[in-house]
This record gives structure tokens, sequence and C-alpha cells, in this order.
């Protein structure tokens, strides 16, 4: 008999109510977090490692080791007041060097020399006083050669600039001098005429005194601001037998800094020696760059701190290559290299092409084994690598309109020439909130379309792209992409065999993020005081590419963040980067310790006997009003050297007695079709700083000058907004009795000049009142006297 089947019964079988299994979501959450948490930590500790002065030792460190608070003692006798070429204050700098140099057992020599300086815009020509001093080697294979100048700008004092280089040297010395002798020779160069166009390091470069180029390695100690650690920000050819030498006290520095400074509008002393074809390493800090050439680089300002670490630096390098081959040197090849958490990092520069090849190998295996196991979708990937230009171009124009935006509110940033105002720090961190949130918002709004696996493959793939164009462009920046699109690659593989519910997954995925960290982050925290607040679009583009890095805090996990939840975080993220900003800017207030920097000139034309002030209108401050409140003009025509801005903010002014230009005609003759003119150029009423001669070149084209014995070019030598003045010539601290200039010219109608007289300072009564102490002149187009004359030959 058979016996009938009885279908099963679910809810037979089903648990009592409330105690079904509860399917809990793995912590992916939590592993995300952990993430962020081990990225900001590393970013953090790099950073603070990275750029943390070292603590300054007392006058009781010992004798081999370099002591801040010996060598300050050399800024306080240097730097008392300001000391440009010809003044009696850079003289008497000039005998208190060659009696320490002597006191320390060498033989200084002070090298006069006339100089001239033709490759940056007007020829300049002054008559310089370059020191040297040598420790002779024991057996020399080479020369290592430090260089510091020790004149300053007009304006200011020059604590750092370049105080602080000029002292690290003299207490180089003397540690050296406390030790057995080094191998090589070790020669001191304090050149004189840096700052108005390294005059005096162009005329030893050129002359018989440099020695063998080839054995030759310069170290050049500069400043571009009054704190912060020492950055090696540029070298010469054959740098991998010269990075080494920074292991004993590593400085900030990165090979991607050269290819930064080549943009800028700068120059030092070790300029004129690479055209002359030697190599070596140029020191200088950044921070503080609000300080810079002006009347605030002082002893108030000067950090022992960063005088310890650029003379430790100084010292240490010295000695490396001081026991070195150098006449090996030219046999090394270009190195990438950068610091990391103290450590100096370097490899041969030839890597950068093989390293992009092989993360673009890596990337594209990465990406075929990632789909082929449907963990992404090869269309979602070029959907998000379509979107992650947006974030870094979002974050560059963040920092544009952000900066926009602060000179409505602080119109007196505007002063600041290198665009980074006294205290700056807070201001940027709350534009790098900003660019985060940014990213947050972007990545936020993708996962949408894309998972948290695909938008780590698309920014990997961009990576891997800027490894592969930096390689080939320019090599020294390319590990900043490289090592990042590695670990980026590595990481995609692995999360692509994890079970797509595994709670590491996505984190694996952004594997991009642990070398992003370390690499991007400090160099953005590097490159804010070294391009300003004004130019924060370039550290802001590395902050938005790292935080692209790791976007699982931001995507979260499927379903998408609602639309309101999304509105109500971003709003929140963005309104904290505000709220940073304000904060910074609120706290950098005007006082006499940070005053506002304004331009103003007392400019007198010779011929009409008309005077003004002018000012170029950057920089804002009460007390100025008055003086420039008569209207705009162009003012060019009558004083050649006022081209920029173009228009300037000018008043009336009282006519005052003011040392002014002289020509006299000596000789004048025909030749093959061109004239030669000899002119004598002098100055009446007392002695400006700077004598300058223009040709008004709409008719006439110089061929060639002479002043000194020395040849300057002919042809357009400097830019004219109106075309009139494309040919000058300046003399730094002229004698008295004048000089003689030789101009061979060829044109129709008579020869036609300008001359300009220079003068620090304002004619005595000029100013109606004195400028508070919340006010300083800025470092451009400031503090001094203009008269000018017309002359026709």
């Amino acid at each position: 008999m058979t016996t009938p089947q009885l279908a099963p019964d679910p809810a037979a079988d089903a648990p009592p109510p409330g105690t079904e299994p509860v399917h809990r979501r793995r912590p992916r959450g939590l592993a995300a977090l952990l993430l962020l948490a081990v990225v900001a930590l590393l970013a953090v500790g790099t950073t603070v490692a990275d750029l943390s002065p070292p603590k300054p030792l007392g006058a009781d460190a010992p004798a081999g080791r370099f002591s801040a608070a010996r060598a300050h003692r050399h800024v306080e006798r240097i730097a008392t007041e300001p000391r440009p070429v010809g003044s009696a204050a850079h003289d008497r700098v000039r005998d208190y060097l060659v009696a320490e140099l002597r006191a320390a057992g060498l033989s200084p020599e002070v090298l006069p020399v006339v100089g001239v300086e033709t490759k940056r815009s007007s020829a300049v020509t002054g008559r310089m006083q370059n020191i040297r001093a040598t420790i002779p080697g024991t057996d020399p294979t080479g020369r290592v050669l430090l260089v510091a100048h020790y004149d300053s700008v007009e304006l200011g004092p020059g604590a750092t600039d370049d105080g602080h280089g000029v002292a690290a040297i003299l207490e180089t010395v003397r540690a050296l001098r406390s030790g057995p002798a080094p191998r090589n020779d070790v020669t001191v160069l304090f050149t004189d005429g840096e700052e108005p166009g390294m005059v005096g390091a162009q005329a030893y470069a050129t002359s018989s005194q440099l020695g063998d180029p080839d054995r030759t390695v310069v170290l050049n100690l500069e400043s571009r601001g009054t704190s912060g650690r020492v950055v090696m920000f540029e070298t010469g050819p054959h740098n991998s037998a010269l990075v080494p030498a920074l292991s004993g006290h590593v400085p900030v520095t990165t090979s991607l800094a050269y290819e930064v400074y080549r943009l800028l509008p700068n120059y030092t002393d070790f300029t004129a020696f690479r055209q002359a074809g030697l190599t070596g390493m140029n020191f200088a800090n950044v921070a503080g760059s609000a300080n810079y050439d002006t009347a605030q680089d002082n002893l108030a300002n000067s950090s022992r701190a960063s005088l310890q670490d650029l003379g430790s630096t100084a010292l240490a390098a010295t000695r490396k290559l001081g026991s070195a081959d150098l006449a090996a040197v030219g046999e090394g090849s270009d190195a990438t290299y950068f610091s990391f958490a103290g450590l100096l990092v370097r490899y041969p520069g030839g890597l950068a092409l093989p390293l992009a090849a092989l993360a673009t190998a890596g990337f594209a295996a990465a990406l075929w084994w990632a789909a082929r196991r449907s963990a992404v979708g090869a269309r979602r990937v070029a959907v998000a690598a379509a979107t992650v230009p947006l974030p870094p171009l979002g974050a560059a124009g963040l920092g544009w309109a952000g900066w926009q935006l602060l000179l409505l509110v602080r119109p007196d940033y505007a002063g600041f020439v290198n665009g980074d105002p006294y205290r700056p720090g807070v201001t940027a961190a709350g534009f790098a909130v900003l660019t985060v949130a940014v990213v947050w918002i972007w990545a936020a709004l993708l996962r949408r379309r894309a998972g948290a696996l695909e938008v780590s493959a698309a920014v990997t793939g961009w990576l891997t792209g800027l490894a592969v164009v930096t390689a080939w462009l320019t090599p020294g920046a390319s590990y900043l992409f490289v090592w990042p699109a590695l670990f980026g690659a590595a990481g995609l593989a692995v999360a692509a065999r994890m079970p797509e519910d595994a709670p590491l997954r996505e984190a694996a995925g952004a594997l991009a993020c642990l070398p992003a960290a370390l690499l991007l982050v400090p160099v953005a925290v590097l490159l804010f005081p070294t391009l300003g607040l004004a130019m924060a679009a370039g550290p802001l583009l590395l902050v938005a590419l790292c935080a692209a890095t790791l976007p699982l805090p931001f995507t979260g996990s499927r379903p998408p963040v609602r639309a309101r939840v999304l509105a109500l975080r971003s709003g929140l993220a963005l309104a904290t980067g505000v709220a940073v900003i304000a904060a910074g800017v609120a706290r950098d207030g005007v006082d006499s310790r940070h005053p506002s920097q304004v331009s103003l000139v007392y400019a007198l034309d010779g011929d009409t006997h008309r005077a003004r002030w002018a000012s170029t209108g950057l920089g804002s401050h009460a007390w100025l009003e008055p003086y420039v409140d008569g209207g705009e003009a162009r003012l060019e025509d009558a004083f050649p050297p006022m081209r920029w801005p173009g228009v300037w903010r000018t008043g009336p002014a009282d006519r005052m007695a003011a040392p002014s230009p002289t020509v006299k005609v000596v000789s004048s003759r025909e030749r093959g079709g061109t004239r030669e003119v000899r002119l004598h150029v002098s100055a009446e009423g007392g002695g400006p700083e700077q004598l300058m001669l223009f040709v008004d070149t709409r008719n006439t084209t110089v061929v060639s000058g002479g002043a000194e014995g020395l040849g300057l070019p002919g042809g357009d030598t400097r830019e004219s907004l109106n075309g009139r003045w494309t040919w000058g010539y300046t003399y730094l601290a002229p004698p008295a009795a004048g000089f003689d200039l030789t101009l061979t010219v060829r044109g129709k109608g008579p020869l036609r000049v300008r001359a300009v007289a220079q003068t620090t300072g304002f004619p005595r009564g000029a100013l109606r009142t004195p400028p508070p102490s919340t006010l300083t002149w800025s470092g451009l187009d400031s503090g001094f006297t203009l008269v000018t004359r017309a002359f026709t030959v």
C-alpha cells in the first residue's frame, strides 16, 4: 500500500517569531574610518617630521658642532642697519667679515672688481668688493665653494637675507677649523651686489679667479623668508654625486623643487655660477616671506631655529664634499630625490621612465583582472575617470577665487610682494578643508554611477597618466605620482580577488592613498609658503589629488547618500572650511609687529620741476590715502623705471631738493653708418644710490655700449610698456665724479636720453606726517626718490 507524501509546510520549519537570525552588514565603514585615521596620521607625522626646524644649540655646544647661538652673534653685528652696495654700513660689514676670517686663522682678501650683469634686464654695473678666504685641503681633488652675499636691500637690514647665510658660513669655518683639515680645499666667498642683480657673483664667475669649473662644487646659502626649515631647492648638473652629501643633516628637499623654481621670477648668486658651468646646491628658507626684502627682515624676526638648520646642513654637506673625490663629480647623472620624515630618499633619475612604464603595465593588468572578476565595470570606470579632473580644477579655482575674495576683505594683503601675509597657516588650512569638501561632494555624487573600486581605479588611472607625463617632461616630479600609481594598481588587484562583501575590499582598492599621503601632503604644505596664498591653486591641486585617492569616507556604502543628507553634509563641510579661513584672517591682524606694507615713491621731473607722490596701488593703509588722492596716471614717459604696473595712483608733492642727474657730451663722431657718442653721467646736489640712463629707441637703435671698460649689449634690453625706453643702463653706487658711458647708435635724428637718479628715502620735509608703526614699505617700488631729466645729443 502506498502512503501519500505530504508537501512540507514552510511555516512548520520556520523559527518562532522574534528569533529570526539578524544579517549584519560587515563593518566596511569601520575599515574606511580606520584607513582614514592611518592616512591622516601618516600625513601629519611625515609633514611635522619634515618641516619642523631643529632646536637651536647654545654657545656651549661642542666645538665641532654648529651652534645657532654662536652664529647669531654675527647676525647681530651684521644686521643692525641696511647695507646696500656703496653704503658706509656695507663697508663696516666688509671690514668685520675680513677681521672674523682672519681671527679664524685664514688669510682673507678683498677682491675689488667692476662687475656687470646683462642677462636679466637693463645692464647693471658697479664696483664690487667680494671677499675670499680658503681652508687648504690636505690632498685636494677639487674645491668646495661656500657662497653667501653680504649686501642687503636699501630698505631693510637683511638679518636673514643674507645675514643668516654669512653667519652660517663663519660658524661653519670655525667648526671646520676645530678639527682635522679637510681633504679638499674649502673656499669661502662673500659676494657683493647680489640684491641689485648678482653683480659680484657674475664678476667672480667670469673671472680667472674661479678655478677649474669641473672640480668646483658650489654651496650657496640664501633666504626667501625669515623662518621655517631650510630647503635645498636647486641643483646643478650631475646631482647624483652631490645629493648624498645631504645625508649628514637632511634639509627639506625634493627634485620637484627645481621644476617649480624655474617658473618663479627669482635669481640668486647660484644662477651666475651655473651659467659659468659649475654645479652645486642652492639652499634657502622660504617661510615668513612677508618679511622678505623689507624692513621687517630684522633681528626681531630672525629665527635661531632656522639658522641652526641652515648651518647644520651647510656644515654636514661641506664635510661630506670636503672628503669626497670631486674629480669624479662629473661622472654623476641626474637623480630623483626627496626628504621623507627626516631621511633622504634617492635613486637614479634614469629610473623615472621605467617606473612609469611599470606603473602603466601594472594598472592595465590590475584593471583587466578586476574587470574579469566583475569587480569593476569598464564603462563605469571610464565615466568616473572622465570626472577625476573636476576636483583638482575646482580646488585650483577655489584657491584663485578665495584669494580675490580675501583681497576684498583685506586690501592690505595686496601689499605683500610674494602673495603671503605674516600668518597664513590657519587660512591655508581652511583652503585645504574646502578642497577636501569639494572632493567629498564629487565622490558622493559619483557614487550614484560608480562603486568605490571603480572610483579608485579611475583615480589610479590618472595617477598613472601623470607619472608617464612627468617622467617624460619633468622627471624630478614623477615620483609624486608613480608610487601612488603602483600602490593603487596593486590595491586594485588585491581588492578584485576579495569576496564582494569583504570588509577590507574597498579599503584595499584605495591603497594609493598611503604613498599619496606620505609624498603629496608634505610637498603641498611646502608649496604654500613657497607660492603664497596668492598662488594657493598650486598646492591645492595636490591636496585634491591626495584626497581623491581615498573616496571611501566620502562615498559610503550603497545605496547612495540621499540628496537631503548629501546637501546637509556638503554644506557643513564647506561651512567648516569658510570658518577656518575666517579665523585665520581674523588672527592675522595689523599691528606694529605685523605692519601693513604699502608702495610710495617721491618722483620729481627735473625739467618741469613738478613733484608728485606715486604708488603702485598695492597694499592699503589710511595714512597713505592723502598722499595719492590726485587720481591715476601713466608715469613711464617721464620716469622710465616706473613702467609697472602701468597706471599709478598719484598725488601732488612739494618740490624738494634731491640728487639730480646730469649728462654732458664728451665726444660724438660718425663711423660707418653709426654714431659713437661718449657721455659723462653724474649727479648734482648729493650722491644717489643709483644713476640710470635710458635711450628713446623709437627712432634710434642702440648697437652696443660700454662703461668702465666693460661691453654692454645693444638692442632691446628691457621691457617698455610704451615702447619708448627699451634700452637702459644702471650704475650702482656711482663715483662722486660720475662715469663715462659710450653708446654706438644707428638712426635718423638726434639721440634722446633720459637720466634718472635714485636715492633711498624721501627728501627731508617731504612727508607731511611720519608713517605710523603699523605701516612699512613694501619690498617693491617703495621708499625711494626718483629725479629725472631729459637730454638731447
